[in-house]
């Protein structure tokens, strides 16, 4: 399928920095193999530069996908929703590219972006990669084939052991425990992202993590060798942007502190790293384009260091990423530098656009990366529909006179699936200073909307906050370990009281204005004197969802003549507090009300009404006021049939659900099996990271409901259990 959308030509064509320069660009049309926010990042440069461009999108993705939209021509890739049915066949993309008559690619990040075989077929079909040469992307590849070629270079690099000629297990025991040491990590060679590294603390965990790396590490990059990296404890992870041209020019655009991780997952970046000695902050810029000119690298690249804690003079490189990362506009907001106009132009064979003594650094920046992602459940990935997606800025413009920017691929009404990376899209601050530029990343968190997914905005907010990451420079790979309490999300706090009654309302000025429309006079909810006033006032309640106890969970509505509500809430210790609502909606979803005679703003939606739920979201428009900025509740929809259960609910505790939605990749047991209690049962993919499925007790396997390669949803019953018969008891 192939779709032209020549109005979308003039869509974000903004410089993500502000720098630019006149000169045209020599590519006659570039195709961005790729989808979601860094394809829109890229169409958004191109499209500024005048370039024609072409998008590819999939059965998932759909032709009304944000990047397929904003591009000059957009084709469908592959029959399968799934990356490896779509955007990995390499030779379709080709097809496509020459079909379309691209004379450029660029690749983005993830997918084929760091495929050396692929990049060769870019070029033996007479079209310009943007990105590095084949040779670089393969040596960089190999973290053993790095390791050594770093070394030479005389970059330090960590102790180790990263021959992978031999990969017998005994042979890497006896390696890990007599020449690295413990702790140790265990690295995929060909890895990245996360995937396929393990932390081992000793000896007797090393085969059982040597097994999962390597089977993570085939399922990912189709190659199980691993390497033994000795492991630093509580390093700040420090990375290098650099970036060279054909005629050996290379310069580096200083440094990102990456060091707030959880499972090697960035999760907050900042530029420049902060509390960095001058001299160290020079000789890693000098060791970052020493590495890059090492493996004769051309166009934009990170290299990244450990920083040992321990010995603030001392760091090691780690890797490079052979591609633009996904933080680099940190690295835009404190240069002015437009990286990806950068690495169109060296494509076109342009030299460097600056020398390195003219890049400036202004400021400071950070980025945050918004996942739909539930915190309070082991930041389990969620799939749906995104209800409400309002961010604080306009979306894909790059600069902004505030100085906040958010590239995203999402829009309101979009499915987030489980097919693809999980991000939503990412904020991006930059202020005169590190103090006012977290203070604005910690306001713009709040003033962040979205609706219909669990999100990590709160739980961003809560590690921004943190006393110990305020502090420059205290910040290192540890921190989610050492505050782990500090920054927990609890799925089983309830809305408060006033979240509870600010929710009520808004549901209740909604559902009324909705069937005073629609005129449903059977409804007893058709008008404020209907069958239930009780005199001059009415009274409905209103039923937390998922709440068992029906005295706790209760917020009763009571209608006023003059269109205000008094709403009682029973609080968790069983006492009920009433709140005096009057207020009303526009049609920009913007709520103004008082209660108790307190004024406040608040932006209100109903994000769905499905499955006899009424699910309310409520955004404080001044979240100083309160510690809650978002609420989402979900009512009992007061005009939904009452369930009366199912199968489902009938099996209890013996059966075991999905804590997420995914695909089964290993099934361990058969019906009729014993199984002990935490042995791993089935194994779901989700977002690309492998989650083991374990019994929660002893017993037998009575019932299995999915079979390897099969899609599960959130809540799906996987197995069903029932416990041993007990044999005393027996004849």
């Amino acid at each position: 399928m192939f779709r032209l959308r020549p109005s979308f030509q003039n869509l974000a064509r903004r410089h993500p920095a502000g720098r630019s320069f006149s000169s045209k660009v020599a590519l006659d049309k570039v195709l961005v193999a790729n989808r979601g926010e860094i394809a829109c990042r890229v169409l958004r440069t191109c499209q500024r530069l005048g370039i024609p461009t072409v998008a590819l999108y999939s059965v998932a993705d759909g032709p009304d996908a944000l990047h397929a939209r904003m591009a000059d021509e957009a084709y469908l890739i592959g029959t399968g929703p799934s990356p490896t049915d779509s955007y990995l066949l390499q030779d379709q993309v080709l097809e496509i590219a020459q079909r379309a008559g691209a004379t450029a690619l660029h690749p983005g990040y993830g997918f084929l972006s760091e495929n050396a075989g692929f990049v060769n077929k870019v070029e033996d079909a007479s079209i310009r990669f943007i990105g590095p040469p084949a040779s670089a992307i393969e040596a960089m590849g190999s973290k053993s084939k790095s390791k050594a070629i770093m070394k030479d270079a005389n970059v330090p690099i960590t102790p180790g052991f990263f021959g992978d000629e031999n990969q017998d297990v005994e042979f890497l025991k006896h390696k890990a425990v007599t020449e690295v040491g413990f702790p140790l990590l265990i690295k995929a060679v060909m890895g990245g992202g996360g995937k396929g590294m393990r932390l081992v603390w000793n000896e007797s965990e090393f085969e059982e993590a040597l097994a999962s790396c390597q089977r993570e590490s085939q399922s990912a990059f189709g190659d199980s060798a691993v390497l033994l990296e000795k492991y630093l404890v509580r390093p700040r992870h420090v990375e290098v942007q650099v970036i060279a041209d054909s005629l050996g020019n290379a310069v580096h655009l200083y440094e990102r502190d990456c060091s707030l991780q959880r499972r090697h997952q960035k999760i907050i970046e900042e530029a420049p790293a902060s509390d960095l000695p001058a001299p160290i902050r020079q000789e890693l810029g000098a060791m970052g384009t020493r590495a890059a000119q090492a493996v004769g690298y051309v166009n934009a690249g990170t290299v990244e260091f450990l920083l040992d804690t321990n010995d603030p003079e001392k760091f090691y490189f780690c890797e490079m990423n052979t591609r633009l990362q996904v933080e680099h506009p940190i690295t835009e907001q404190i240069t002015g530098v437009d990286l990806v106009e950068w690495q169109l132009r060296i494509a076109a064979g342009e030299e460097i656009p600056m020398k390195q003594e003219d890049i400036p650094c202004m400021g400071h920046a950070f980025e945050a990366r918004i996942y739909a992602e539930n915190p309070a459940r082991g930041f389990l990935p969620a799939t749906g529909t995104i209800w409400h997606h309002s961010p604080p800025c306009e979306m894909n413009t790059g600069a902004s006179n505030t100085g906040v920017r958010v590239d995203t691929g999402l829009q309101s009404g979009q499915e987030v699936g489980v097919y693809y990376d999980p991000m939503i899209s990412k904020l991006i601050v930059h202020d005169q200073n590190r103090e006012l530029a977290l203070d604005k990343l910690v306001k713009s968190l709040k003033g962040y909307q979205i609706g219909g997914v669990p999100t990590n905005i709160e739980f961003l907010i809560k590690c921004a906050n943190h006393p110990t990451f305020r502090q420059p420079g205290k910040c290192n790979t540890g921190f989610l370990e050492d505050f782990a309490d500090d920054v927990h999300m609890d799925e089983s706090t309830r809305p408060s009281p006033l979240a509870q009654s600010i929710g009520a309302f808004a549901a209740m000025l909604r559902l009324e204005k909705r069937i005073g429309t629609q005129q449903h006079q059977s409804s007893p909810w058709s008008s404020l004197s209907g069958s239930w006033r009780a005199g001059d006032r009415a009274s409905r309640p209103l039923k937390l969802a998922g709440e068992d106890n029906d005295d706790g969970s209760l917020v009763k509505c009571i209608s006023n003549r003059d269109g205000s509500f008094d709403i009682q809430v029973v609080t968790d210790a069983g006492v009920e507090e009433e709140f005096h609502i009057s207020g009303s909606i526009d049609d920009h979803d913007n709520m103004q009300l008082v209660v108790n005679g307190t004024h406040r703003m608040t932006t209100t939606t109903i994000l769905r009404e499905s499955d006899g739920i009424l699910s309310v979201g409520v955004w404080a428009k001044e979240p100083s006021q309160t510690e809650e900025f978002f609420w989402e509740i979900d009512f009992e929809h007061p005009l939904a049939p009452v369930s009366t259960g199912g199968s489902q609910g009938a099996l209890g505790d013996k059966a075991v659900k999905s804590p997420m939605p995914g695909k089964v990749v290993r099934v361990n047991k058969d019906v009729g099996d014993s199984v002990e209690a935490g042995e791993v049962v089935m194994v779901l993919e989700a977002m690309k990271m492998n989650h083991s499925i374990t019994s929660p007790r002893d017993g037998f396997m009575a019932e299995i409901r999915y079979n390897v390669d099969d899609i599960v949803s959130d809540g799906a019953v996987l197995f069903v259990m029932e416990e041993e018969e007990n044999e005393a008891l027996v004849g």
